[in-house]
């Protein structure tokens, strides 16, 4: 009997090839898309009044309005960490030398691992996170080894009340090398660096992503007075204040990956109830058109 050979098509191993390479390009555009989030960059704005809400896979950068960052650092790092000796790997125009830092802004969060990384294309980014509750450590980011621990909770102005906002101040004196941590009415003890620091003069903070929000950031290019840092904590009792470098009312950021941009939680308190409520002119028994959440005006009365 005579057997018959039944023979694959000859277009099998052509289907088979395309699927393969289909599969191939579909692997690596799922990596690309897992390692590297699409980025939002927006023009100078003022953002008084304004809170962002982040996630864990979200990220912001800010900036001044008339600083455009060549490269972002979520994306390449212009430098390593491989020993306390580290230099940058591209080139840099030395900026004009400052007598320090400050860094001041109001935040609420939860899984915290790092709350900002200041200057992070720099020659020298400074990072720093928070350790225990109410403790922060603070780097420079090449000099992995050598960090210093703050823990401000030496109450130092008695008339500065409550707040929902978690409200920090760092500065840095480059002229006499130390550095102190303020978080509302308390303060650190001042501590001498473990290497001289001259800050690289790059005006862009970056924060990593974290649950919770974040609000008035504001960067100086000197260290703040204790006074500067009072008005800074009791949102402006004695004049306005404004970042030397950065401010949160003319300001420039770069989003990623998840981010919300909305009205601070005081300035949604202080909107009256919709008119579909309440008729114009009056308000419900027993209640107010607005409410605080801290008292805030009563001290600027008293001083």
């Amino acid at each position: 009997m005579r057997m018959i050979m039944k023979s694959r098509p000859p277009y099998v191993p052509i289907v088979m090839a395309v699927m393969s390479a289909l599969a191939v390009t579909a692997a690596t555009t799922t990596t690309r898309r897992t390692t590297a989030w699409p980025t939002t960059e927006t023009p100078g704005r003022s953002l008084n009044g304004k809170m962002f809400t982040m996630s864990l896979n979200g990220g912001i950068s800010f900036f001044p309005p008339n600083y455009s960052p060549t490269s972002y650092p979520w994306a390449t790092r212009p430098y390593t960490t491989t020993g306390p000796t580290t230099r940058p790997t591209t080139p840099w125009t030395t900026a004009p030398a400052t007598r320090g830092v400050s860094v001041c802004l109001r935040y609420l969060a939860d899984d915290l691992s790092s709350l900002f990384t200041l200057s992070p294309s720099g020659r020298s980014p400074l990072q720093l996170s928070p350790n225990n509750v109410g403790s922060y450590s603070l780097r420079v980011v090449q000099y992995r080894y050598d960090s210093l621990y703050f823990s401000p909770n030496l109450r130092f102005w008695s008339n500065i009340g409550p707040d929902i906002w978690t409200r920090v101040c760092l500065t840095v004196d480059s002229m006499t090398n130390v550095a102190q941590m303020f978080s509302g009415p308390n303060i650190s003890v001042r501590k001498m660096l473990p290497f001289q620091y001259v800050w690289s003069g790059e005006p862009v903070i970056d924060f990593s992503g974290f649950y919770g929000q974040l609000t008035d950031v504001q960067i100086w290019d000197y260290p703040l007075h204790y006074r500067e840092v009072f008005n800074y904590m009791t949102s402006g009792v004695y004049a306005p204040y404004r970042g030397s470098v950065l401010s949160w009312s003319d300001i420039r950021y770069t989003l990623r990956g998840q981010t919300l941009l909305e009205d601070t939680y005081e300035w949604q308190a202080r909107q009256p109830i919709g008119s579909s409520r309440v008729r114009k002119g009056r308000r419900p028994k027993g209640g107010k058109k607005t409410q605080e959440f801290s008292n805030m005006e009563s001290q600027k009365e008293q001083l």
